[in-house]
């Protein structure tokens, strides 16, 4: 009977703990496939603060896909970068909001205010192309590589 009692009450204190453990993170998926995490110029001095950004490229993939379902709040064509696209979506999950800043498309295939679904295209880059991919939890910025879902493909180009 004690061994009863011990039991339950093991699983009432684990078991809650255990289910809530990532419930509450969102999970995204490759903005390209087959993508490479390009790795930051070594020996260079930093001023300011660090971004969380990652650049990603792909040789076979030139398609940038949206990481999630959301709605596009920005499209815009940056004169400081050639005239290359950035794309901002936002995305509600379970009460939080999220937004991913793409940077680096040649082209773009969305407009602003458009619902889009996630895997769906938002624009193009050159094969071999970069990207910047940056991820905010509502205004505080955070490392995207923690939540991406790339099983196995997302790797470290050293």
């Amino acid at each position: 009977m004690q061994q009863l009692v011990r039991a339950a009450l093991l699983v009432a204190i684990i078991l809650p703990s255990a289910l809530m453990a990532q419930t509450d993170s969102i999970r995204i998926s490759c903005p390209l496939n087959e993508a490479v995490v390009v790795p930051p110029p070594k020996n260079v001095i930093r001023y300011d603060i660090e971004d969380l950004c990652i650049v990603l490229t792909s040789i076979p993939d030139s398609v940038v896909k949206s990481c999630a379902n959301a709605r596009v709040t920005n499209v815009v064509q940056n004169p400081d970068d050639n005239n290359r696209w950035e794309v901002v979506i936002f995305s509600r999950y379970k009460g939080k909001d999220y937004y991913f800043w793409y940077t680096g498309l040649e082209t773009v295939a969305v407009k602003r205010n458009e619902s889009i679904k996630q895997g769906q295209a938002l624009g193009n880059i050159k094969p071999g192309g970069r990207i910047e991919f940056l991820m905010y939890d509502f205004e505080t910025q955070v490392d995207p590589t923690k939540y991406l879902d790339c099983k196995g493909v997302l790797k470290l180009d050293n």
